[in-house]
Order: structure tokens, then sequence, then C-alpha cells
């Protein structure tokens, strides 16, 4: 009567079959002789694609599969907080009026953002990079 049983813990991959989609297209494009054809390019770009799904699908690659979620969480949370066409009037608003700004104020955007880089580079190398040790100079 335990919904904990080992069976749900013991979880085990299904086994990957053979993926056989370039043994098909590689058949097919060498029988229609396209040696550089447009055609081939998108096909195996498509092909790649199909099978980096495949391979975060069984599994095999664990870091695309960690992004994918981040990713997809990510755009889930900001996407929470937004409407799509509120979003989209957004990114039109700020395409057309941050280019405007800087034509009118470049000069003060760009002392301000100057002295900003000049104090973060400042900060990292106090407390970075002067921490590193250094061979003696030699004369």
């Amino acid at each position: 009567d335990s919904v904990c049983t080992p069976s749900l813990f013991n979880l085990v991959t299904p086994h990957a079959p053979p993926l056989p989609l370039g043994q098909l297209w590689t058949t097919t494009f060498h029988s229609m002789k396209l040696e550089d054809s447009p055609l081939k390019a998108l096909v195996s770009k498509i092909e790649s694609l199909f099978l980096m799904l495949y391979e975060i699908a069984y599994g095999k690659d664990i870091i695309t599969f960690l992004l994918t979620i981040l990713y997809v969480a990510t755009i889930d949370t900001v996407a929470s907080y937004f409407n799509l066409v509120t979003f989209l009037y957004i990114c039109f608003f700020c395409s057309m009026t941050i280019p405007v700004y800087y034509l009118r104020f470049q000069e003060d955007i760009d002392s301000f953002f100057g002295k900003q880089k000049k104090m973060v580079v400042g900060v990292f190398k106090s407390s970075v990079l002067d921490k590193i040790p250094r061979a003696a100079k030699k004369e």
C-alpha cells in the first residue's frame, strides 16, 4: 500500500534505438546526385537539429537538456509578468526611442558609460587581478 515503492526510484532510461535518419538522407541525396545544392545544405541542418533533439530526448546530452530547461523556465517566468502584446509594444517603443535619445545625448551617454567602465575595471583589478601572485620581474 506504500506509494514509495522501489520500482519508482529505480528508473532506467529507455534504450535508444538506432537512428536511421542519417542513412535515409544520405542514400536519398546520393541517388539524386545533388553534390552542393542548397536543398542538401538545408536538409543537413534539419538532420543535425533532429539528431540534437534525439540525443537530448534520450539523455545523451545532459548539459543541453539542462540548459533547455533553464531557458524555458526563464522564458516562462518573464512571460508570466507580461502579455505578448505588451512585450511587443515595449520592444517597438524602445527600438524607436533609444536610437533617437542616443543621437541627441551621445556625449553625455558615452562619458557616463566611460566612467562606469573605468569604475568596474578598477574594482575588478583591485579585487581579482591584484590578488593573483606574479613572478618578480628580472632586469
